[in-house]
């Protein structure tokens, strides 16, 4: 995929993201793309920007929420669930602040993703709050949707070490099978 420079172009790129079949290579040739930011085409492309990070949003709530649903409830796929949610916003945050667009539409876009986290955040903590055990407000907790700015790795089929550490402890801990020392009183 060439680095888009026209309208038309970024049209292209644009439409790809929202398929979201490719992320990587259209997101790497958005990065490397020129505008020209003439007063016409900003409003227009600000908009197909807007457009296509509104309608990747909405597929990650739903993909969220179709994640938590066939969790049943197992620890590890609530957790699964939520890290697979805080990737995909980590993919959208990347679209959403490309170097190519003024500073003022970067920040838009980023400020209705964060706004987007944590009101799904806060959400997902208010339904936690009917579980009685406190076992799912702490994964949701432990596990927050929110830092999807620290998300390393992308596009990687390896999870990182980090990622890998996070479940485990998370699942460890769900399951009370915490790594501890076992002390014999004599």
């Amino acid at each position: 995929m060439s680095n888009p420079k026209t309208y038309a172009e970024w049209m292209v790129c644009f439409n790809q993201f929202k398929e979201g079949a490719k992320d990587e290579e259209t997101i790497q040739s958005m990065e490397s793309g020129v505008i020209n930011w003439s007063k016409g085409v900003a409003e227009r492309l600000t908009q197909r920007l807007y457009e296509a990070i509104d309608y990747r949003l909405r597929l990650s709530a739903n993909q969220l929420q179709k994640d938590l649903d066939y969790s049943r409830d197992i620890e590890t796929e609530v957790v699964k669930a939520l890290l697979s949610a805080r990737k995909r916003l980590a993919v959208i945050h990347r679209a959403a602040t490309i170097r190519s667009f003024p500073e003022e539409v970067r920040d838009t876009m980023e400020n209705l993703l964060i706004d987007y986290a944590k009101n799904t955040q806060q959400s997902l903590e208010d339904s936690a709050k009917s579980d009685r055990t406190g076992r799912l407000r702490m994964m949701i907790g432990n596990n927050p949707i929110t830092t999807f700015d620290k998300v390393e790795n992308l596009f990687g089929a390896v999870k990182t070490s980090v990622e890998d550490n996070q479940i485990k402890d998370s699942s460890n801990q769900m399951n009370g099978k915490m790594n501890r020392r076992r002390v014999i009183l004599s």
